[in-house]
């Protein structure tokens, strides 16, 4: 294999891999491939560099060490990949990048879940980030192992299950990932109320799983962290704040985006309702969209509204939908900038 890997690597260097074209979310759609479709590959075309490729494209750029040899490529070939730079390793042992030293949309995830073999998934705070439910964890990925031994590691936090019910497992852009509402039920065991209201009322909102199914999912693991949270918040009334209108949802992604803390969205204060409101730094940011917006009215109840929040002590910001679309790294700055003047005034 290793003389096949050499006889291959004279003929052409290996490049950056070509990769699945992007869906409209932007994240790359993978494709594990398993060692009986790399052997029929290898049977019909041949082991080296071409093998080693196919696999990559499929993989957002990842290859195995049980890949790379039933490709061809022996200790020796990994070696020398190595140095010559088309083979770099990745924070997980036994996965490396092929042609790239930096990792594409999902390839951290994908790569947790290929580093853990067969019955691993992408979980927790780690799925939720891939659903676009939270801020993805900085330092590590979490995945969940059904039934088999798996240690965590630098990069790598894994949660052990005897038992996985088929409609808790699920996929998101080709990534084994738990299902969306055993997402949530996840997230709430280790996430803040307000995150996780946050993502249940998103989840809602993008059609990723609907209440029915949601504690249809508590009631097969009633004793599972995070499910108290959860029916807590579904029992609330009114249900898990909703943002109403896609100015909303749009604010929501960019504090995600900037690791500002979660804020309430439609919180009541003083009789009216605050599209964000934080609590405890008492502030309070509108976003003016054209269609509800654009009337005498409507503009003479806004001000009514600021002034009743203000009189209670809050402070008032407003943006624009088009602020929000053409200047999201200012509409960023200020409400960060708020919320640390706010903070250190508190009290």
């Amino acid at each position: 294999m290793a003389a096949a890997d050499g006889a291959q690597r004279r003929k052409a260097a290996p490049g950056p891999p070509h990769l699945p074209h992007k869906r409209l979310t932007g994240a790359y759609v993978a494709k594990i491939v398993s060692l009986k479709e790399l052997l029929r590959f290898v049977h019909s075309h041949g082991q080296g560099g071409a093998a080693v490729e196919w696999v990559a494209a499929r993989q957002l750029a990842l290859i195995t060490v049980a890949q790379l040899h039933v490709a061809g490529v022996g200790r020796g070939g990994v070696r020398r990949r190595r140095e010559n730079r088309s083979l770099h390793p990745t924070m997980y042992r036994g996965v490396y990048l092929v042609g790239t030293p930096i990792p594409p949309p999902g390839a951290l995830e994908l790569g947790a879940v290929l580093a853990c073999g067969e019955r691993a998934m992408v979980s927790h705070r780690s799925a939720a980030a891939l659903l676009g439910l939270a801020t993805a964890p900085a330092a590590e990925v979490d995945v969940t192992v059904v039934d088999r031994r798996c240690r965590s590691r630098a990069g790598l936090r894994v949660h052990h299950v005897e038992e996985l019910d088929h409609r808790d497992r699920g996929q998101r852009n080709g990534i084994p990932a738990t299902a969306p509402a055993r997402t949530l039920i996840d997230f709430a065991a280790t996430a803040s109320h307000s995150e996780s209201e946050w993502a249940i009322a998103e989840a809602f909102a993008l059609r990723l799983v609907n209440q029915p199914q949601l504690v249809a999912a508590t009631e097969r693991t009633p004793n599972r962290a995070g499910v108290a949270r959860v029916r807590a918040i579904l029992g609330q009334p009114g249900g898990p704040s909703r943002t109403r209108s896609g100015g909303e949802r749009a604010m929501l992604r960019l504090l995600r985006a900037a690791h500002l803390p979660p804020p309430r969205t439609n919180h009541v204060v003083a009789g009216y309702s605050a599209d964000f409101c934080w609590p405890d730094e008492r502030l309070i940011v509108e976003i003016d969209g054209h269609e509800f917006h654009s009337s005498r009215t409507a503009i003479e109840r806004d001000h009514r509204r600021d002034l009743v929040h203000r009189e209670a002590g809050y402070e008032v910001l407003r943006f624009t939908a088009q602020q929000l679309k053409d200047e999201p790294v200012y509409v960023a700055t200020v409400i960060a900038r708020a919320l640390d003047r706010r903070s250190r005034t508190r009290g």
